[in-house]
């Protein structure tokens, strides 16, 4: 039986660490803006992202063309920066008229999330959409393909994007 059960559990449920496809990149080690990039353009179905702030254009770029391709392209922002950052405000008023829904968080709080997942994995860490968190802050992402790293993801930011979107 014990046996029987071992065997079980080590089929379906554990994976030794490699097999999770899950890395830490810092941002001078490489280029964190094309790992979002990367992750977006390898979506087939969805995209949902989290931002604090945003001000690169590539990744507005990247956005489009997933929205473009037909897949289900969402996000959420913080009001308080978007307010505040012209940059900002221009990508977001772009992706809104392209047809992405993009949530505001409207609390006393921040929306301080840093995270973008697709059906296919996920990008979350320090690093802001920006030239300075690409460059010259120091940042850190974990890029992933596991799962149920994923799943959990999704599940977080889909509770704050219902949260939020009206």
């Amino acid at each position: 039986m014990f046996a029987l059960c071992s065997m079980f559990y080590y089929s379906y449920r554990w994976q030794p660490i490699h097999a999770r496809n899950v890395s830490v990149f810092y941002n001078h080690d490489t280029e964190a803006n094309q790992q979002v990039i990367k992750s977006i353009q390898q979506a087939n179905h969805f995209v949902y992202f989290s931002i604090y702030t945003f001000t690169r254009e590539d990744i507005k770029d990247a956005l489009l063309g997933a929205k473009y391709r037909g897949l289900i392209v969402e996000g959420i922002v913080d009001r308080q920066q978007l307010e505040k950052i012209d940059a900002q405000r221009k990508i977001i008023k772009q992706l809104r008229d392209a047809g992405i829904p993009i949530a505001e968080q409207d609390h006393s709080g921040i929306m301080h999330l840093k995270a973008v997942v697709t059906d296919q994995g996920y990008v979350s860490g320090s690093y802001n959409w920006t030239a300075a968190a690409t460059t010259i802050n120091d940042e850190i992402i974990e890029v992933g393909h596991d799962e149920d790293i994923r799943r959990q993801y999704q599940t977080a930011i889909q509770k704050i994007l219902k949260k939020y979107s009206k």
